[in-house]
């Protein structure tokens, strides 16, 4: 009895997150360019956090990219590739449990997007737009824990509005993958 009321206690000092990331985003009717302005992309999503307590994450680095293919308006070659990433830090809060964890944070820092003509798969007109723009992140999520190191995220979704050329968009990511935890220590 006492072993488990012991690791129910504790909580990891460092989290990493790596998985598979959906972004449904809205480059707005300003950005005539992307063809449709609004569309679903896929790509991957990292994460790496600091917990000074067991209550408290400080997010270091959110970093996502997606990308999908769309068509480019008035541009040659008629294909091409948007490749959108989202770099954000803050806080978020935990409520842990000895199975699972849900949390929710508060985020802020930068997202890029980029619009590169691709023939056959192969980037031939890099940069037809590149926009880098401020972006927010509100959102939260649920992991299980499967062994002291490794837990599932089963999913984390994002509310993340971006400012583009003086107006706010609105673009929602959701992800899912694996959390592994380092450097144990007791919850005070």
């Amino acid at each position: 009895m006492a072993p488990a009321s012991s690791y129910a206690q504790q909580y990891p000092r460092w989290e990493v997150f790596t998985g598979f990331s959906y972004a449904h985003l809205n480059f707005g009717p300003q950005t005539g360019t992307f063809l449709p302005t609004d569309k679903n992309y896929y790509g991957i999503h990292v994460n790496g956090s600091f917990n000074p307590r067991s209550y408290l994450r400080v997010i270091l680095c959110d970093f996502s990219v997606q990308i999908g293919s769309t068509a480019a308006a008035n541009l040659s070659p008629e294909k091409a590739d948007v490749r959108t990433s989202q770099v954000l830090f803050g806080p978020e809060f935990i409520r842990r449990s000895r199975k699972s964890a849900a949390f929710a944070h508060a985020l802020i820092g930068v997202t890029n997007n980029r619009l590169v003509g691709t023939i056959g798969g192969v980037d031939v007109v890099p940069d037809i737009a590149n926009r880098t723009n401020l972006a927010f992140g509100v959102g939260g999520g649920l992991d299980f824990h499967l062994t002291h190191l490794l837990a599932l995220r089963a999913i984390q979704v994002d509310y993340i509005p971006t400012r583009l050329s003086g107006s706010w968009e609105s673009d929602f990511r959701a992800s899912t993958g694996v959390v592994f935890t380092f450097d144990y220590r007791n919850a005070r």
